[in-house]
């Protein structure tokens, strides 16, 4: 097929895939603290990361494909950074957009997202008559939605029951038109129909894929900007037949880097805040190899919250030793970790920005995937930033209407 005759969806996807692709070592390869990855060598990117400034080291970590673009870099490295800014500049954050002051149970920030949300609803959704919210939460979403669309009968779905009963909570109690039900959203708690708009704000993981499986099943309308791409208990397999042909398979321990953002939205809201955070885990890391334990990618943090990470090794090195039967580390031990996950952090960091340069074209990926499903089916399809950034990082909405009924 021509590239003249492809949607601009299938184009999108095709240079996605064609940059990631020759890259998959760089994806799947993190630098360890004890040996410059092979990767980088093979590149020879090696000498000129290891001698970056502090402050061209700072500079870059805040936008890695615009900083390396520009910079001198070797060519290829300069090349590859191009070409990630190429590829995601067309889905940048949109202008600000004038919102309201947030209701007293909503922090401005969610309500800035929610805001974005009906207003491409109430653009591009008009007449639907319900609305089914996967991943509910507290009920905000799906409660704005239906405001918005004045559609009756609508369902928030959430697995967990204290969210499910807050949600209610937060109801008004003359409303009688919205409910909320438990379910994990991949099945059958609410049932969707045809005409329905399924949503979602921040959908985690394979709840993500489920929500576009279930929609296009019921021939359904979609709205949804997803998140947590790594929360997922396998290898993400891709839905299009477009990626399926490609052969564009994730593995689980390389989804996290889709998730990434140069900002950390808790705390103090700041990049140092997300360099202590990977400090702490890289030093858990460190302590259970001593004891023994072979880990892939990521599985130190198992079971461990961003709130229980910010509270340091001393915190969470018992509890991740608890949970896997092992005694309590020592105070040595957690000094020692501490130690080495600090002095190994400083390159471990540097040789990370290859791979930064291309979170934000990986998560494009998954999102592209999931839109050509629909777009395959005969779903008018798009796939917009629907907030700013700096609301958050994660603003990559599919918006697809399901083929009209002859």
């Amino acid at each position: 097929m021509s590239s003249a005759s492809k949607t601009s969806l299938e184009r999108a996807l095709d240079e996605v895939l064609a940059l990631l692709h020759p890259a998959q070592d760089i994806l799947n390869g993190r630098p360890r603290e004890d040996r410059v990855p092979e990767w980088c060598v093979e590149r020879g990117w090696d000498a000129f990361l290891s001698e970056l400034s502090r402050a061209d080291f700072l500079a870059a970590e805040q936008d890695p494909a615009s900083w390396f673009a520009r910079s001198d870099a070797p060519s290829s490295l300069r090349e590859l950074a191009s070409r990630a800014a190429f590829i995601t500049s067309p889905r940048d954050s949109p202008p600000a957009a004038v919102v309201s002051k947030a209701p007293r149970h909503i922090k401005q920030r969610k309500w800035a997202q929610l805001s974005a949300l009906c207003v491409i609803a109430a653009h591009r959704f008009e007449g639907v008559s319900r609305v089914v919210d996967l991943g509910s939460g507290h009920g905000h979403l799906t409660r704005a939605l239906a405001r918005t669309l004045n559609s009756g009968d609508s369902v928030g779905v959430d697995w967990d029951d204290d969210r499910i009963a807050r949600a209610i909570a937060l109801s008004d109690a003359n409303d009688d038109s919205t409910s909320f039900v438990r379910g994990d959203g991949t099945a059958n708690a609410g049932e969707l129909r045809s005409g329905d708009l399924v949503s979602g704000l921040h959908p985690c993981g394979a709840l993500g894929d489920a929500l576009i499986r279930r929609a296009r099943d019921a021939k359904a309308h979609v709205l949804a900007v997803s998140c947590c791409y790594q929360k997922t208990p396998s290898d993400r397999q891709p839905l299009s037949t477009q990626a399926r042909d490609a052969g564009f398979v994730i593995p689980r321990a390389t989804l996290g880097l889709a998730n990434l953002s140069p900002r950390s939205f808790q705390g103090s809201g700041t990049l140092s805040d997300k360099r202590r955070g990977r400090r702490t885990r890289l030093a858990l890391r460190l302590l259970l190899e001593a004891r023994g334990l072979t880990l892939t990618p990521g599985d130190e943090g198992r079971g461990l919250t961003k709130e229980k990470v910010r509270h340091g090794l001393e915190v969470i090195a018992p509890l991740a030793c608890e949970s896997r039967g092992l005694t309590l580390p020592t105070a040595s031990e957690i000094a020692d970790a501490t130690e080495r996950a600090k002095r190994a952090h400083a390159q471990i960091a540097r040789f990370a920005l290859p791979r930064h340069i291309l979170a934000r074209v990986l998560e494009l990926g998954v999102v592209l995937d999931r839109a050509r499903y629909l777009e395959e089916a005969g779903w008018r399809t798009e796939v917009i930033a629907a907030f700013p950034k700096k609301v958050s990082p994660r603003n990559l909405a599919i918006v697809a209407r399901a083929p009209t009924k002859k």
